[in-house]
């Protein structure tokens, strides 16, 4: 039992002796952090597989469509504003990946990731509401997030959400779009955004 403890101590005594230096002392820590996250990984390995097969399965924005879907929602809707994200459930992200007023594309806010849940409720009500496949709309009196700004700066005071696709459980994206006014028919332009939303859905299966 002794020796043991001699020889746990005098381990200790060499680590301790080798450490003369900041930099011996961040290489230690290093090579400490990269053991953990080998052992991380190695221990959870068939989790992140089977997370990352599940990820592949799911389908992707159909990029090469985003500028038609943007033209059919203006066309048919009268919208001010359409804005598309990207979606990831798994790490919680939503990017915006376009912006588009009647004028045309707004580049500003590209890449802006507002989160997919966040401390608005509002927001998480609606963010629930598209995983189960919904289209909620509803008045925009304040803004939601740091995206929510640039629609009420362009005069949006009703607006619209749809997932893509417009499927439960397969959220890779979303379409918001805005009026200056609600809409005569919110039912009518759901069926629209729902068309939208179908147009950039690209299926991996």
């Amino acid at each position: 039992m002794s020796e043991e403890k001699i020889n746990h101590n005098s381990l200790i005594d060499k680590v301790l002796s080798y450490v003369d230096s900041p930099f011996k002392l961040f290489a230690i820590l290093l090579m400490a952090i990269f053991a953990f996250v080998g052992y991380f990984i190695w221990q959870n390995q068939a989790f992140l597989i089977g997370a990352y097969k599940e990820q592949q399965k799911l389908p992707s924005i159909a990029e090469d469509r985003v500028e038609d879907a943007a033209a059919h929602l203006f066309r048919n809707t009268d919208a001010t504003v359409v804005a598309i994200f990207k979606v990831n459930p798994m790490f919680g992200t939503r990017v915006l990946h376009r912006a588009y007023t009647k004028q045309g594309r707004e580049k500003e806010h590209d890449g802006l990731d507002v989160g997919l849940f966040t401390s608005n409720v509002a927001n998480n009500r609606d963010v629930v509401a598209l995983m189960a496949g919904e289209i909620p709309c509803s008045h925009y009196k304040t803004a939601q997030s740091e995206i929510g700004l640039w629609y009420m700066e362009k005069g949006m005071t009703y607006g619209c959400r749809v997932g893509v696709p417009p499927e439960p459980g397969k959220l890779v994206g979303q379409i918001t779009v805005g009026w200056k006014e609600e809409p005569p028919d919110v039912d009518q332009y759901r069926v629209l955004l729902q068309i939208a939303a179908t147009m950039l859905a690209r299926s991996k299966q």
